[in-house]
């Protein structure tokens, strides 16, 4: 409580504490005129709200500036948190904002790197290049000729940045306290994972080494630049780095006039993303158009590397799963990788779920995914509605890799409506499966064929047993006719069970060997008709072991025949 006194007397801290306090109270009225008021009114009135707040909140953030503005960036890629309404209005937050003056920035950079800057660089451009909520960006050059880029952190944004987090902080456990809104949100991990990401932002050092290890991974790629770091010139508030020269890459009409190529740029774009979600685990964060450039040759440079995400083997061992249960239709495995991959809450409906998976499973044709079946803009919204109302969520370091991926869509479609998704990332997804995490698929295929040997054979057995004793005249007993043929037939049932999960078995190992051997098109005809087989004996074994209801129902409610002396 004392803590929260003293932050009482900041300025700042009130006046976002005074948003909060007045959108929370806004949404207790609603709540309490819902009782009197038809539904339809109160969803318009809700939708209103939102609007309404939505527009509020990004003018105080412009305002205000400093943590305030990246907070409205970060939960604008959280549909799964905020109505349409409120990121409709959240992504116009740009992060540009009023430069500070250059006297000041000059003043750190000395401070910082303890010489004035008339001795670290050749000529220093007193104007900004670019002003974000964090740092301004300069255009300068070193003693020895280079072009650079300086980036400096804003003066006292440590400062602006405790104070906004401790009112982010005070402010969740404000809504956790008279709301809901953690029964389905965990508002503290958005929080953890905000915070995070902005001491990240706030370390220049960081970002260096961030753009070192993404320039190891795209050193051989003739699409691609990043900038050199020079670590003689920077520090954990100055970052300075090599100046490339380039455009937006939503510049089209200078694009345009460059003769680039769209559909062939929007190929290498998407394709540099993949490399880095399937193949490296390491992904620059924040590609909006501002961080992604294009030279007059066509090659992407990429910049600002203040915010990645990185992606862990049993991430990519469930994106993996979840790949191959899309791939095989299977619900049930795709709804187990969501879970293990965090993107549904403790309270999702299962069974719902895997009704709209199915569903939308149905929409697939073979190997062709026809994506204009999902990317339309009806089907969007519908998708965008869905999370919104089902129990998913965007786990923590899950955010910033949709958020990525979104944007990297958004500019691939730009540049060229009619681009193929699908065609692009099948070798990356094929050559992951086939590779890293072959192993792993092979064995989880063979020990599902184990486990149906397993339910089956045992079975088998005690039916054999049951009928030699029965043959040898050591089991006597009289048998009603139907019961004898229920025998015979469940016994035949186990039989073609055990060959076909043999012949499955046979299928599968078949196209094993013949992909170690080379022959690839008839391998993957061979194992993917075996696993589906097997997974087909699993299913048929679990349904044969679950009771039956109806039956059993029947017979506790058959009244007894009447006997009469």
């Amino acid at each position: 409580m004392k803590h929260f006194f003293k932050l009482a007397r900041n300025a700042r801290f009130r006046k976002t504490m005074r948003m909060v306090v007045r959108f929370g109270l806004q949404f207790w009225i609603l709540g309490k005129q819902k009782r009197f008021i038809s539904e339809k009114k109160y969803f318009v009135k809700r939708d209103r709200l939102y609007q309404k707040q939505a527009r509020i909140f990004t003018a105080t953030a412009m305002d205000m500036g400093g943590l305030i503005i990246k907070l409205g960036q970060h939960i604008s890629a959280r549909v799964d948190i905020l109505p349409k309404a409120y990121t409709d209005e959240l992504a116009k937050l740009q992060d540009s904002v009023a430069p500070v003056d250059t006297e000041l920035i000059l003043a750190s950079i000395a401070s910082e790197l303890s010489q004035d800057v008339d001795a670290l660089y050749a000529s220093f451009d007193q104007r900004p290049i670019a002003a974000a909520s964090l740092g301004q960006v300069y255009r300068a050059t070193l003693h020895s000729g280079e072009s650079v880029a300086v980036k400096v952190l804003r003066p006292n944004i440590e400062e602006i940045i405790a104070i906004d987090l401790a009112s982010l902080k005070t402010a969740i456990r404000l809504l956790n306290r008279t709301t809901k809104l953690g029964n389905f949100i965990d508002l503290e991990d958005v929080y953890q994972e905000f915070d995070e990401v902005i001491n990240d932002e706030l370390d220049f050092e960081k970002e260096g080494a961030h753009a070192e290890k993404m320039q190891l991974h795209f050193l051989t790629d003739p699409y691609m630049n990043i900038p050199q770091i020079y670590w003689d010139f920077s520090s954990k508030k100055v970052l300075t780095m090599e100046f490339m020269e380039g455009v937006k890459i939503n510049d089209f009409e200078q694009l345009d006039q460059y003769g680039v190529d769209r559909s062939k740029l929007a190929r290498h774009l998407f394709e540099m993303y993949i490399q880095q979600i399937m193949v490296d685990g390491f992904f620059h964060a924040d590609p909006h158009p501002g961080n992604v450039l294009v030279q007059p040759d066509g090659k992407l440079v990429l910049v600002d590397f203040g915010m990645v995400g990185s992606i862990t083997n049993t991430m990519r061992e469930q994106l993996v799963a979840l790949v191959i249960a899309v791939y095989l239709k299977d619900s049930a495995g795709a709804i187990d990788a969501l879970l293990q991959l965090g993107f549904l809450r403790g309270n999702a409906d299962v069974n719902i779920l895997s009704k709209n998976l199915t569903k939308l499973f149905g929409q697939l044709a073979g190997d062709k995914v026809e994506v204009s079946a999902f990317t339309s803009d009806d089907s969007l919204e519908e998708f965008r509605d869905f999370l919104f109302t089902q129990p998913f969520q965007l786990p923590t370091r899950m955010t910033f890799l949709g958020k990525a991926v979104g944007t990297i869509y958004g500019l691939c479609v730009a540049l060229d409506p009619n681009f193929d998704f699908v065609k692009s990332a099948k070798p990356y997804i094929e050559d992951v499966i086939s590779s890293e995490f072959k192993d792993s698929a092979v064995n989880t295929i063979i020990d599902q064929g184990k486990q149906i040997i397993k339910e089956i054979i045992p079975t088998s057995k005690k039916m054999i047993s049951l009928v030699r004793k029965m043959d040898d005249g050591e089991l006597k007993v009289k048998l009603s006719g139907s019961f004898e043929r229920k025998l015979i037939d469940t016994q035949n049932q186990n039989t073609h069970r055990i060959i076909a999960t043999i012949v499955a078995a046979v299928l599968f190992l078949s196209g094993v060997i013949l992909w170690v051997n080379g022959e690839e098109t008839p391998a993957y005809i061979l194992a993917a008709l075996g696993a589906i087989s097997m997974l087909g004996q699993m299913r048929r074994a679990k349904r044969s072991t679950k009771p039956t209801r109806g039956r059993n129902n029947r017979r506790k409610t058959r009244k007894k025949p009447s006997f009469h002396p």
